[in-house]
């Protein structure tokens, strides 16, 4: 994974890797019912959280005219970052079992990793579209090697 070429940062200053207690990750899997994928776990330990860059994607499926973008990816340990544990305080109930958050768009639109299948997959949960899901992606690193710069902005 090629974690570098997103740049994610916090108001412009690299975000830094993870500087927490490694039992958090374990929390975090017990409250979803399921183990945190490694490629997930170590993306943390790299990048604790942050905007990044380069972060926009097309979904999977459906109109390839609809852009997304990841606006931020949560945080296990970072007080500057959106926290997993808020964010799954406030989504677990709406995405279900074995969903995690991992990051929201500017809208709110939670990014999250469907952990109920052997590789687990990433979905977005669609809020201000009456709740629809559309996959973005077969695996986390799928995900994070689709992340592109925004078209319009170049």
């Amino acid at each position: 994974m090629n974690i570098d070429r997103l740049n994610i940062n916090i108001n412009g200053v690299p975000a830094p890797g993870f500087d927490g207690n490694d039992a958090v990750f374990s929390e975090v899997g017990l409250r979803v019912g399921e183990v945190l994928p490694a490629s997930y776990v170590d993306f943390i330990r790299r990048v604790d959280g942050g905007h990044p860059e380069v972060g926009c994607f097309y979904p999977q499926e459906g109109d390839p005219h609809n852009l997304f973008s990841v606006d931020w990816f949560y945080s296990f340990a970072n007080p500057d970052v959106e926290n997993i544990n808020t964010a799954l305080d406030g989504w677990s109930a709406v995405l279900g079992k074995r969903a995690m958050p991992i990051g929201r768009d500017a809208g709110g639109n939670q990014i999250y990793l469907a952990l109920d299948v052997a590789v687990p997959s990433v979905w977005i949960y669609l809020h201000d579209e009456n709740g629809s899901r559309v996959k973005l992606a077969n695996s986390f690193e799928e995900f994070l090697a689709g992340l592109m710069l925004n078209p319009d902005f170049i």
